[in-house]
Protein backbone atom coordinates (compact mmCIF):
# COMPACT_ATOMS: atom_id res chain seq x y z
CA UNK A 1 0.00 0.00 0.00
CA UNK A 2 2.82 2.69 -0.09
CA UNK A 3 1.76 4.08 -2.99
CA UNK A 4 3.18 7.11 -4.88
CA UNK A 5 0.30 9.95 -4.40
CA UNK A 6 -0.92 11.76 -6.98
CA UNK A 7 -2.64 14.30 -5.69
CA UNK A 8 -3.78 15.16 -1.71
CA UNK A 9 -7.05 12.51 -0.49
CA UNK A 10 -9.56 13.38 2.00
CA UNK A 11 -11.00 11.31 4.34
CA UNK A 12 -14.72 10.73 3.24
CA UNK A 13 -17.37 7.98 4.79
CA UNK A 14 -19.63 7.53 2.50
CA UNK A 15 -21.89 4.53 0.64
CA UNK A 16 -20.39 2.74 -2.46
CA UNK A 17 -21.85 0.24 -5.19
CA UNK A 18 -19.59 -1.50 -8.01
CA UNK A 19 -20.03 -3.91 -11.07
CA UNK A 20 -17.31 -5.03 -13.54
CA UNK A 21 -16.79 -7.96 -15.28
CA UNK A 22 -18.43 -11.04 -15.73
CA UNK A 23 -21.49 -9.17 -13.46
CA UNK A 24 -19.54 -8.56 -10.56
CA UNK A 25 -21.19 -6.90 -7.91
CA UNK A 26 -20.54 -5.50 -4.65
CA UNK A 27 -21.19 -2.62 -1.78
CA UNK A 28 -18.94 -0.58 0.43
CA UNK A 29 -17.67 2.14 1.56
CA UNK A 30 -15.19 4.76 0.56
CA UNK A 31 -12.22 5.31 2.98
CA UNK A 32 -10.97 8.11 1.32
CA UNK A 33 -11.14 10.26 -2.24
CA UNK A 34 -8.78 12.31 -4.54
CA UNK A 35 -9.12 13.93 -7.71
CA UNK A 36 -7.48 10.88 -9.39
CA UNK A 37 -8.97 7.68 -7.26
CA UNK A 38 -10.44 6.43 -3.38
CA UNK A 39 -9.90 3.74 -1.51
CA UNK A 40 -12.71 1.46 -0.62
CA UNK A 41 -13.67 -1.31 1.86
CA UNK A 42 -15.70 -3.65 1.08
CA UNK A 43 -16.92 -7.49 1.62
CA UNK A 44 -16.91 -8.47 -2.16
CA UNK A 45 -13.39 -9.31 -2.86
CA UNK A 46 -11.90 -7.65 -5.89
CA UNK A 47 -8.75 -8.24 -7.92
CA UNK A 48 -5.78 -6.06 -9.36
CA UNK A 49 -6.79 -4.96 -12.63
CA UNK A 50 -10.68 -5.52 -12.50
CA UNK A 51 -12.41 -2.43 -14.52
CA UNK A 52 -15.20 -1.47 -12.14
CA UNK A 53 -17.95 0.94 -12.60
CA UNK A 54 -18.94 3.02 -9.40
CA UNK A 55 -22.22 4.49 -7.88
CA UNK A 56 -20.50 6.98 -4.63
CA UNK A 57 -23.83 8.13 -2.93
CA UNK A 58 -21.94 11.42 -1.29
CA UNK A 59 -22.90 12.82 2.35
CA UNK A 60 -24.50 16.36 2.00
CA UNK A 61 -26.02 15.90 -1.67
CA UNK A 62 -29.02 15.09 -3.30
CA UNK A 63 -27.45 13.29 -6.50
CA UNK A 64 -24.62 10.08 -6.51
CA UNK A 65 -21.44 10.22 -8.79
CA UNK A 66 -21.71 7.76 -11.34
CA UNK A 67 -18.12 7.06 -12.56
CA UNK A 68 -18.19 4.45 -15.69
CA UNK A 69 -14.49 3.43 -15.20
CA UNK A 70 -12.09 3.05 -12.25
CA UNK A 71 -9.10 0.11 -12.40
CA UNK A 72 -8.63 -2.11 -9.39
CA UNK A 73 -4.81 -0.76 -8.57
CA UNK A 74 -4.05 -2.23 -4.95
CA UNK A 75 -5.60 -5.06 -2.36
CA UNK A 76 -5.28 -5.47 1.27
CA UNK A 77 -7.60 -7.67 2.86
CA UNK A 78 -11.24 -6.09 2.12
CA UNK A 79 -9.48 -2.75 1.37
CA UNK A 80 -8.94 -1.59 -2.15
CA UNK A 81 -7.65 1.40 -3.93
CA UNK A 82 -9.22 2.69 -7.44
CA UNK A 83 -7.77 4.84 -10.03
CA UNK A 84 -10.48 6.75 -11.80
CA UNK A 85 -10.16 6.04 -15.49
CA UNK A 86 -11.79 8.35 -18.26
CA UNK A 87 -13.72 11.25 -16.27
CA UNK A 88 -15.97 13.56 -18.29
CA UNK A 89 -15.67 17.37 -17.19
CA UNK A 90 -18.57 17.07 -15.45
CA UNK A 91 -17.09 14.52 -13.64
CA UNK A 92 -13.94 15.90 -12.99
CA UNK A 93 -15.30 18.84 -11.84
CA UNK A 94 -17.30 16.86 -9.03
CA UNK A 95 -14.78 15.48 -7.33
CA UNK A 96 -13.06 18.72 -7.56
CA UNK A 97 -15.10 20.54 -5.65
CA UNK A 98 -16.28 17.87 -2.83
CA UNK A 99 -12.34 17.52 -2.68
CA UNK A 100 -12.02 21.44 -2.13
CA UNK A 101 -14.87 21.36 0.20
CA UNK A 102 -13.60 18.36 2.63
CA UNK A 103 -10.11 19.56 2.40
CA UNK A 104 -10.43 21.51 5.16
CA UNK A 105 -12.59 19.03 6.89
Amino acid sequence: MNEARKAPRIRLGCRLFFSGENYHEGEGAIIDLSKSGCAAESETAVDIGMILELTIFLPDYDWQLHLDRSIVRWVHGQTFGLEFQDLRPVQRERIRCLVEKFKGS
